[in-house]
Formats: C-alpha cells, sequence, structure tokens
C-alpha cells in the first residue's frame, strides 16, 4: 500500500470519530421534536418544561467542559491513540444510560457523561490527523474530520426523521440507541491505527527522570521512526531523514524549556507571557462555533420551524433535508477552500458572510414568522438551509484546524482543550438562554449572533495569525518562540539521527 494511501486510511479511520460527535451532538434536536419524547419525559402537569429542555440540551456542554479539563492530561500521558480509544467507550457509556432513561434525570446523567466524552474525543481528533498530515494538506485531511462530522449530524437527522414512523417510546429510544454502532466500530478499529510520531517520550523535560524511563524512551523511538517511514516512505531519504530531524529536535528545545510537566503546570504556562497571545488566539477562533449561532440553530430548529409555520413530521423532514447542507459545504471546504485560502482569509470573510445570512433570516422572519404567507416561510427555511451550508464552507474543520496547529507539541493537547472548554462554557449559557430568547424576543434573538460575527470577523482580520502551509514544528517561529534552523545539511541530520540512536 503506497504511503499516500495508508495515510488516508488513518485519516479516514480517525474520522469516524467525526461521525460519532455528529451523531451524538445531532441527535438531541430530532429528539426534542419527538411527541412521545416530550410526553413521556414532561407529562401533564410538568412544571418549568423549558428549563428542564435547556437543561438536557445544556448538559451535554457542560460534560463538555468536563472533557476538555481532562483531555489535555490524557493526550500527553496516554497517548493520541489510546485517548481516543477511551473516549469512544464512553460515549457508548452515555449513549446507554440515555437509551434507557426512565425520565429527565437519568437522560440528564447519559447526556453528561456523553458530553464528557465528546469533550475528549471532538479535539483528539484533529489533533491525531494533523500530526499526521504533510503540510501542505493538513487543513484538507481534518476536513474530512468535518466532512465525517456533517455526515453524522446529516444522519442524526434522517433517523429521526425514520424513528417518526414508530410507535410509542421506540421513536425516541431506538434514535438515541443508532449512536452506538459507529463507536464500536471505531473503537474496534482503533486498534491497527499507529500512534501520532509526535507524541514522543525523548527527550525527556525532567532530566532526572531520564535514566528511569530509559527502556520506554527507546520503545517510543522505534515507534517513531516505524510511523515515520510508513507516512512518507514515498518520499526520498533526504526528506524523510530532515522531517525526522525537525520533529525531534522541535521536541527537544521545546522539552529542554520546560521546568515541570503536571498539569498544573501546563495550564499556567498556556497563560504565559510567551503563551497567551495563541491561548487568546485559540480560543477567539472556537468561539464561533458557538456565536456563529450554529449550534442554537442546530439543537432549536424545531422552534424555528415552528415560528415559520411548520411542525411534527414536517419539522423533522425539514431537518433531516438540513443535514445535507452541511455535507454539501464541507465538500466545497475540501474541494476549494482547505489549504487554498488562508487561515485568517478564511476565517474574517466567513464571518461576514454568515453575518449577512442571518441578517436576511431575521428580516424573513420578523415579517413572515406567523406561518401566514407560505413564499415568506420557505425562503426562511431556504436562508437557514444555506447559512448551514456556509457555515460549513467556512468554519466546520477550519476553527479544530487553526486550534491544533496553533500551540507547540507539549501544549497541543492542553491548548487546545483550553480554547474547546471556553466554546463549551458558552455553549452552556447560550443554551440556557436560547429557548427563552426565542419565546420572549423571537427574530430579535438573531441580532446577537450578527454582532458577534462583525466582531469576530474584525477580530481575525487585525490579529489572527497565519499558520497555512507551515510545518507544525516551524509554527513556533510565527510567534516568536526559536525553532530547529530549516537550514542543516543533510550528512548533519544523519550524524544527528544516528547520534541520538547511538544515545538511545
Amino acid at each position: 500500500m503506497k504511503a499516500t494511501t495508508r495515510l488516508l486510511v488513518y485519516v479516514f479511520t480517525i474520522s469516524i470519530g467525526g461521525a460519532v460527535v455528529g451523531i451524538d451532538l445531532g441527535l438531541i434536536a430530532t429528539t426534542l421534536a419527538q411527541p412521545a419524547f416530550n410526553s413521556y419525559m414532561f407529562p401533564p402537569g410538568t412544571k418549568n418544561v423549558s428549563s428542564l429542555i435547556g437543561a438536557i440540551v445544556s448538559i451535554g456542554s457542560a460534560g463538555n467542559v468536563l472533557g476538555s479539563l481532562s483531555n489535555g492530561l490524557l493526550l500527553e500521558k496516554l497517548g493520541r491513540k489510546r485517548t481516543l480509544l477511551v473516549s469512544t467507550f464512553f460515549t457508548i457509556v452515555g449513549s446507554v444510560f440515555q437509551t434507557a432513561s426512565n425520565g429527565v434525570a437519568l437522560m440528564i446523567v447519559g447526556r453528561c457523561v456523553a458530553g464528557m466524552a465528546l469533550g475528549i474525543l471532538n479535539p483528539t481528533i484533529p489533533i491525531y490527523i494533523s500530526e499526521l498530515a504533510r503540510p501542505a494538506e493538513r487543513a484538507r485531511l481534518v476536513g474530512i474530520f468535518g466532512l465525517l462530522v456533517a455526515i453524522g449530524f446529516c444522519l442524526a437527522n434522517w433517523i429521526g426523521y425514520a424513528c417518526s414512523f414508530a410507535n410509542g417510546d421506540v421513536t425516541w429510544r431506538l434514535a438515541l440507541a443508532m449512536q452506538c454502532p459507529l463507536a464500536l466500530l471505531l473503537m474496534g478499529l482503533s486498534f491497527v491505527l499507529p500512534e501520532s510520531p509526535r507524541w514522543c517520550k525523548f527527550p525527556l523535560s525532567l532530566p532526572q527522570r531520564r535514566l528511569t524511563l530509559k527502556v520506554a524512551q527507546e520503545e517510543r523511538y522505534e515507534e517513531f521512526d516505524s510511523t515515520l517511514r510508513k507516512l512518507y516512505e514515498d518520499e526520498d531519504e533526504e526528506f524523510f531523514i530532515r522531517t525526522q530531524v525537525e520533529i525531534r529536535e522541535q521536541i527537544h528545545l521545546e522539552a529542554a524549556q520546560r521546568s515541570n510537566s503536571n498539569l498544573g503546570h501546563a495550564l499556567l504556562e498556556l497563560f504565559s507571557w510567551k503563551n497567551i497571545r495563541r491561548t487568546a488566539m485559540a480560543i477567539m477562533v472556537m468561539q464561533v462555533g458557538i456565536l456563529s449561532g450554529s449550534l442554537a440553530i442546530q439543537n432549536y430548529q424545531s422552534l424555528l420551524y415552528a415560528s415559520l409555520g411548520f411542525s411534527g413530521k414536517r419539522a423533522i423532514l425539514i431537518s433531516g433535508c438540513y443535514g445535507f447542507m452541511g455535507i454539501i459545504g464541507q465538500v466545497i471546504n475540501l474541494l476549494g477552500v482547505s489549504d487554498r485560502w488562508s487561515r485568517r482569509q478564511t476565517m474574517w470573510v466567513g464571518c461576514l458572510v454568515l453575518a449577512i445570512m442571518l441578517s436576511l433570516l431575521m428580516t424573513l422572519s420578523k415579517f413572515y414568522g406567523n406561518g401566514e404567507n407560505a413564499n415568506g416561510a420557505r425562503a426562511g427555511i431556504a436562508f437557514i438551509f444555506l447559512y448551514s451550508g456556509l457555515y460549513a464552507v467556512f468554519f466546520n474543520s477550519t476553527l479544530y484546524t487553526i486550534a491544533a496547529e496553533t500551540f507547540p507539541q507539549h501544549l497541543r493537547g492542553y491548548g487546545t482543550s483550553v480554547a474547546a472548554l471556553c466554546q463549551g462554557i458558552t455553549a452552556i449559557w447560550l443554551g440556557q438562554v436560547t429557548p427563552f430568547a426565542f419565546a420572549a424576543i423571537s427574530w430579535k434573538y438573531y441580532a446577537v449572533f450578527i454582532s458577534s460575527l462583525v466582531a469576530l470577523s474584525a477580530f481575525y482580520f487585525a490579529f489572527l495569525t497565519e499558520t497555512n502551509q507551515l510545518t507544525l514544528e516551524s509554527i513556533a517561529g510565527q510567534f516568536g518562540d526559536e525553532t530547529v534552523s530549516a537550514g542543516k545539511d543533510v550528512e548533519g541530520e544523519k550524524h544527528a539521527t544516528e547520534t541520538f540512536e547511538h544515545q538511545v
């Protein structure tokens, strides 16, 4: 098997996790639209139904926050492969709790467990793929993850629609059980994946530990060398040695600058003067995933369609068709945006385009939100669809691509997780507020997302650091850090490699 084909197989296998994420996140929208679910969870006389619905939705985001807190530590201690395996297992546990729930309490527990698992799984996948990919194709390969997320969302919508034809509790229990099959498939296939060559135990940052872990160090070097040769076997020896030395020596350089490797110190390091620019940029990049309104529209589609005069199975059918837009948008991203547009241009232009879409949707909702004008209602649905497709074109995979490549090796897991954590915190309060806001101010609520998009566009235009087409090791130079010289001669690199192997 050629190296390029092998890499694609690895990436598609890892990206199955994207479909797991998409299904888990997407099913809540169609589940909330099922009459049988609402009558079971909220029987007549139930008080504060809006609060309970908000809790079911937002507890998933709360779980995401908890998962994100542990993600950096897991990635550093367990590696990319085993973190993927562990998080996938707990998505299954959460799905079982949701499927078997006998009331709101167990449903919330299941959503929290699954949310924690997704809080670990979601950042892990783009980091894993980024560390396997060549610089020229990194965004496209992470885009495959984005495509699988979109497919997962689409599957979730159609699962919900298909199950709506069943009777009784089967309509929602069967749908929630469909979170398990792809997660089980990913668990099985993950055993054949290679570990990321950039997750290395050499050189150790704490000198006093080097002697005690010499055997583990040697084993990791052999895996490092084997994985690189699999990934780059279609390249010449010069390319392989240059890549090998650059990765290894950059890790050595960064490790030598660390005085402590515990969790608390790593988090403090993210907010040090040296790294605060990276951390702030990653947080702001991830915020557009929530403040653009995408999660609110995804989770509360039924409310939007009801405001335009559509409800019941018609609303669920519309949700199914809505799911295809993410796939179409992500394909456009892979073919025409990823690795072709600069990261900066993608972000600021995308924000303005979505702001325009939401402005048009707000206008249509104002004048045709009562559902009395069929053409106006259809136009409103069309703009919701266009919004979904355009979000995928610009942001579906770009956010995690930028977050993953922004940080140095030893902080990549922690930094991406903190950015995802902040995104989750935003999702929690927004998930709680959204149903009340739509009920209270209706179409005016879109103005919150429009103003956020305009402000974020200005931020990205002025401050976003460009990382497109750069190796993960050389990106450090964009933030003023010391990097391994790219001008080493090949003979010198060979000598460095042989010396290192001898020392190990």
